[in-house]
């Protein structure tokens, strides 16, 4: 007994001495950044994209170029199936508009993808928040546990039950966190992948 209860109180503590996580105690970013990968909250074009600046030509998309851009942004599909399809739409091109055509296809792709790394980033900070929530819970139980007198042995026993279930919810959901802080990031690899690809049939 002694055990579990060091051991909720040690999670709870871990988590609230961290703030919402390593990134946000040693950067002071947002505290409901768990991930030690660093908050970006948008890829910026300038840093990916070695085209013609987005401002310097008509980003209107035709319905082909809307329907690539999202099969190039779509996790679902391989990088180098996207970047199959990149090379054949290439190919289609008249010379006179091919580099608008492949930055407006540029464009419009790395907004979809900021679109969808900004809904995992937002369902991360609620995972953190909800995380933290059910730490607190924990160490509330065991502070309630440490006031109980010994001898109410039905009521310890029912707040241990329940302490220790939160302790198995925390856990899983702090596995599962390592699985979710990654997709952000790989979202940022394919943009950029997707961008030298784009780039590279630019005349």
């Amino acid at each position: 007994m002694i055990v579990r209860r060091a051991l909720a109180l040690s999670v709870a503590v871990l988590w609230g001495a961290a703030g919402a996580g390593p990134a946000a105690a040693a950067t002071g970013e947002d505290p409901d950044w768990p991930c030690v990968q660093r908050l970006v909250p948008e890829i910026a074009p300038a840093v990916i994209w070695a085209g013609p600046p987005l401002d310097s030509i008509d980003l209107e998309s035709s319905p082909a170029t809307e329907q690539l851009a999202g099969e190039l942004a779509a996790r679902r599909v391989p990088l180098a199936k996207a970047e199959e399809h990149v090379d054949a739409f290439a190919t289609t091109l008249a010379p006179d508009r091919k580099d608008e055509q492949l930055t407006t296809l540029f464009a419009r792709t790395l907004e979809i993808i900021n679109q969808d790394r900004t809904s995992i980033i937002q369902a991360i900070k609620k995972y953190a928040r909800g995380q933290r929530a059910l730490a607190d819970n924990i160490t509330e139980k065991n502070e309630r546990l440490s006031e109980l007198p010994a001898d109410q042995v039905l009521e310890r026993d029912a707040l241990i039950a329940e302490r220790d279930w939160d302790i198995r919810i925390y856990d899983d959901r702090r596995a599962s966190l390592t699985y979710l802080c990654e997709q952000p990031v790989l979202l940022e690899q394919r943009a950029f992948a997707l961008a030298r690809t784009i780039a590279g049939h630019l005349e």
